[in-house]
């Protein structure tokens, strides 16, 4: 059985998942850089541990041992972000992916302030591009920009709330005095990625079935 530890994976950003050694390099004054395989996507964290053990001759639960006294997550060239639909615009996608490679590197407050400017960002990009609010100005405060895009009926009532609930969280990340934790960047993370489909994925695939259907003769508008 190999040494163990429960970390979030940055890889594929499972919270509290275990992570299995799979090898160490000894670095010199009871420091090592020892690679983690993630028994969740089984792909590779690496961290750098200072413990008064031989890591190459013994198995231990790292968090329970005390054989670590300090450690800190070794840079990784690699973060998987998600991959986005094409349908979401590309400087909207650019914010969003930034909150994502936060979270897998276990910075939620920073994860949480990019997750919130992605709505920021989207619902500003509606105003500027749906028609039917050619003349309007959006506010500056994102709460009520968004429940006007609900009173507009360019947005249905439960995407609305959708969004409402990611600003306020969001918000929660960028000024509250507490951390923002793993578990609510987790699911801040799922919550944006939904509503950025709700906004721009599905209406794109909405759009192209219904100009096929018109280039069909199928319907006329």
């Amino acid at each position: 059985m190999p040494s163990i530890m429960k970390r979030d994976c940055v890889r594929c950003g499972t919270v509290g998942v275990q992570l299995s050694a799979i090898g160490y390099s000894h670095i010199g004054e009871g420091r090592w850089e020892a690679a983690f395989s993630c028994n969740q996507c089984l792909q590779i964290n690496v961290y750098r541990v200072q413990s008064a053990f031989n890591l190459t001759q013994n198995n231990f639960n790292l968090d329970l041992t005390g054989g670590v006294d300090a450690e800190e997550e070794a840079v990784l060239n690699v973060v998987n972000a998600p991959e986005l639909d094409e349908a979401i615009p590309a400087n909207i996608a650019s914010i969003f992916k930034q909150g994502a490679t936060c979270r897998r590197l276990q910075m939620a407050d920073a994860a949480g302030a990019m997750f919130r400017k992605t709505i920021d960002v989207a619902t500003k990009a509606v105003f500027e591009t749906d028609p039917r609010l050619a003349e309007k100005r959006p506010a500056e405060a994102l709460r009520v920009r968004i429940k006007a895009l609900g009173q507009f009926k360019v947005l249905e009532e439960d995407i609305v709330e959708l969004a409402d609930v990611v600003a306020v969280d969001g918000n929660d990340a960028v000024h509250e005095v507490d951390p923002y934790t793993a578990e609510e960047a987790e699911a801040l993370e799922d919550l944006t990625l939904d509503l950025l489909d709700r906004m721009f994925v599905k209406p794109a695939r909405i759009a192209a079935v219904r100009a096929k259907q018109i280039l069909a003769g199928q319907r006329k508008v």
